[in-house]
Order: C-alpha cells, then structure tokens, then sequence
C-alpha cells in the first residue's frame, strides 16, 4: 500500500492555522448596541446633560441579540455538518468564532463514537473545511515542535474529543487486526481517507485505512521490508509476533533473536527468524498465519536468496 507524504497529507490541516478567527466570546454578545447619532451635549441654561434632540430624539438604546443556548448552538451545529457532507452523528457541539476574512462560523463538534471535529462552514465562494480532531492535533504537535512560538491555529478542546485511543482501539476491532490497540496517530491520507499507525499490546502494530469497501491493514513486519519504520513497534514487538506464528510448528524451539518479512508467492509467506545459539529458519505460512514448511538456514540457499541474518548460512543467488 502507497500512501502520500506527511508534508502533504497534513496541508489540508494546516489550512487551519492560516486562520485568524475572532473568539465567541469576543464578539457574539456584547450587550448593549450604541444607537447611531446618539451624542451626549451640555444644556448650559439648565446646567443638565441631556441627549441630542435632532435625528434621533425617539430613538432608545436597543439589546443585543441573547446569547444562543447550548440547544441552539446544537442545532446548528448539526444542519451545518449535515450541509457540508459530514459523517458524524452530532452529540454535542461549542461555538468556536468566526473567521476575520470572510465571516465563517466555527464549530467544534463531538460525533458518537468517533473522532471529534473542528467544522468552518461554507459559503458562496468556499468550501467548508473539515478537519478531526486527531488530525488538527497532530498538526498542532508538529508546529509547535518545530518552533514552540509559533501560533498553529486552534485546537480541539471539548473533554469527550479526547478520545482518541477508544476510537483507534475501535477502528483496530473494525479492521480485524489481531490485536489489543494500545497507541496510535494519524500519519496521512490515502485519497481522501485518513491512515492511521497504531501500536499493540506486546506484539506489532499496522498501518490502518478505510475504503469505500472496508478496512486495509499493512502489518509493521511486511512494512519494514519497505523500509517503512513503525514507530509504535518495537523490535521486541515484532519477534514476540513471529514467536507466536511459529508456536506448535517444526520452528518453535528457536529463541528468535531477530526476524524479516521476505515476500510471498502463491503458496504462502516466507519469514526468516534468526536462532540465539543455532542454526536460522525460514519458514511459510499461509494467510490463516499457520506455518506449512520450515526451512533451516544451511539447507535454505535457494528460497529468496537465503538466510540474511545468519552470518554463516550459505546464500544463494536471490
């Protein structure tokens, strides 16, 4: 599996801190309105102060608007996601600003059992932008890494959006991944779809994406034969993984010391795992991860050039 680079797979999310939005609270109600012609004069003959009588001498000092409530701001909330084509069942939602340019609201949103949401709407001439609240996170994460004085634009910060690991975790359970998901990011896009790293409870972590069709998963194991490097897997993660595959098989006394994804063929998947104190092994296994043959490095030349991680095994031509 392909995906874009982090530079530009985070360029839609970085839109958001070329922002400038002017804070709910700074200018949606701010009491009383200032009529227009109201002036204040000095009556000297009576000594009073007393307001200018031309224009506006009927005229009152008029109320702003009350502040919407929280129902309200729901309500809203909802009919703008629902305007911008965006999947989330709306459980709650803050009234963040508006935009200084071109005056769009600003929302933050919780969705039901998922990733939250900051939502600038649209208008004639824009485009709503949607960004989770994962990826505005991690944007955030990077900016501030790279100079901590830098403004990276606003956050999400509704309590129930700092979920993100229930919603990986859940994500994991969506994609079949044998594992308990126990860390994970967002690392880009794939299309128009988010992919997500995400680590396991002792043993390796995948790379995850949803498609129109349902859920693709790259194991850290075979990514490494890319020279992708997980960085929520370890190599203790990855041998522990390996020893599972080869347990009840002809390979299970090795003490795996290190192991590599080598490539499949119709028959199956070829893994190499070097042995503390013996001879390495290949082995292949099918898609249901049982090992069908194992191969001892010295008799193992011919498959796939041979062992690499042990020194001495004799290597065949590849």
């Amino acid at each position: 599996m392909t995906h874009r680079s982090k530079s530009r797979a985070f360029c839609v999310v970085a839109s958001l801190a070329l922002l400038t939005i002017t804070p709910a609270s700074s200018f949606a109600y701010a009491g009383q309105a200032q009529v227009p012609g109201d002036r204040v004069q000095s009556d000297q003959d009576s000594g009073q102060v007393t307001r200018g009588r031309a224009s506006n001498r009927n005229a009152r000092r008029q109320q702003a608007p009350a502040a919407p409530s929280p129902e309200q701001i729901l309500a809203e909330a909802k009919e703008a996601a629902a305007t911008a084509g965006l999947p989330c069942n709306v459980t709650n939602a803050e009234f963040r600003g508006i935009t200084n340019a071109d005056q769009r609201k600003v929302y933050e949103l919780v969705c039901e059992n998922d990733f939250g949401y900051m939502l600038v709407t649209g208008n004639e001439t824009t485009p709503a932008t949607k960004l989770s609240c994962i990826e505005v996170a991690a944007t955030r994460a990077r900016a501030l890494a790279a100079n901590p004085e830098s403004d990276p634009g606003p956050g999400c910060s509704i309590a129930a959006n700092d979920n993100f690991l229930s919603v990986l975790a859940s994500y994991g359970t969506q994609a079949g991944l044998p594992c308990a998901v126990n860390e994970g990011n967002v690392i880009g896009r794939k299309g128009e779809n988010l992919v997500f790293e995400v680590g396991c409870e002792g043993a390796q972590g995948y790379r995850i994406n949803r498609t129109d069709i349902g859920w693709e998963a790259d194991d850290c194991l075979t990514l490494a034969s890319t020279n992708i490097t997980c960085a929520y897997t370890t190599k203790d993660e990855l041998i522990a993984t390996v020893k599972g595959w080869m347990a009840g098989s002809d390979a299970a006394s090795c003490d795996v010391t290190d192991t590599r994804y080598m490539g499949r063929n119709a028959n199956g998947v070829f893994i190499e795992a070097a042995c503390n104190g013996a001879d390495g092994v290949i082995f292949r296994m099918d898609d249901a991860k049982v090992v069908q043959m194992v191969y001892p490095c010295a008799e193992a030349a011919l498959i796939g050039g041979g062992c690499a991680l042990t020194p001495s095994a004799p290597r065949g031509e590849g």
